[in-house]
């Protein structure tokens, strides 16, 4: 019997609708736990939702992120929409899916298929290659050649002071692709160094505040794959 896709929640209608209503509003803060156990809080841009409802954003596999995600996938998002004076808090699951050239990049996107329950879906996203090409999607059409060119620099967080080039000297954007073979040599680089973030959702607030009284509504997921739906006191 074959996997049925799944059903696509009420929030992740609410969610398109208000990304589509405040197209400025694409930064949220995404929070994830150190080896030590210390919250670290940065804030990335929304890259999408799939079919499967896992939300996307992307990181630099040499970064912070994938390090506490790997030691443990918990997370959470607040994403604050100022001119809807709304807020979704977003608790779930996050697994970087990097360029299969990286390091272990074949086994990490593996794990990161089955742990998201891709693979139980019917459609793409139970294939490695949805996600590389959903990587290069993004890499092409979504970055911009100065943040492309941030691929392609010195370890982030790495001591300037260990660093022989100077600041001025680093790449400061990139395109897509190309043919000349030094820029070939350095978008390859800088791609290898790109990666996905996938995030699944297991609980959703949308907290409403231009509403007299204000509105707060909460989903969690079931065990079936359904999600649960409470209001409850803003």
């Amino acid at each position: 019997m074959s996997a049925v896709a799944p059903k696509r929640p009420e929030w992740v209608d609410i969610l398109n609708k208000q990304i589509e209503e405040n197209p400025k509003f694409t930064a949220y803060a995404l929070s994830t736990l150190s080896p030590e156990g210390q919250p670290k809080v940065r804030y990335v841009i929304h890259r999408g939702i799939t079919p499967g409802n896992i939300l996307l954003t992307s990181t630099d596999s040499r970064m912070q992120k994938p390090v506490h995600l790997s030691n443990n996938p918990i997370l959470e998002i607040a994403w604050w929409i100022d001119d809807a004076a709304v807020q979704f808090r977003i608790t779930g699951e996050g697994y970087p899916i990097p360029s299969p050239n990286a390091e272990n990049g074949a086994q990490l996107i593996d794990t990161a298929v089955k742990a998201l329950g891709a693979e139980e879906t019917e459609g793409r996203e139970g294939n490695a290659e949805f996600w590389e090409g959903k990587r290069k999607e993004l890499w092409e059409k979504e970055m911009s050649g100065h943040l492309r060119g941030s691929f392609g620099r010195p370890n982030p967080g790495k001591k300037l002071s260990e660093i022989k080039e100077k600041p001025e000297d680093w790449i400061s954007r990139l395109d897509a692709s190309s043919d000349d073979p030094t820029m070939k040599k350095d978008i390859e680089f800088a791609l290898n160094n790109f990666a996905l973030l996938a995030i699944r959702p297991t609980g959703v607030e949308f907290l409403e505040l231009k509403p007299t009284p204000n509105k707060r509504t909460q989903w969690h997921k079931q065990a079936d794959g359904g999600w649960d739906r409470v209001e409850v006191a803003p």
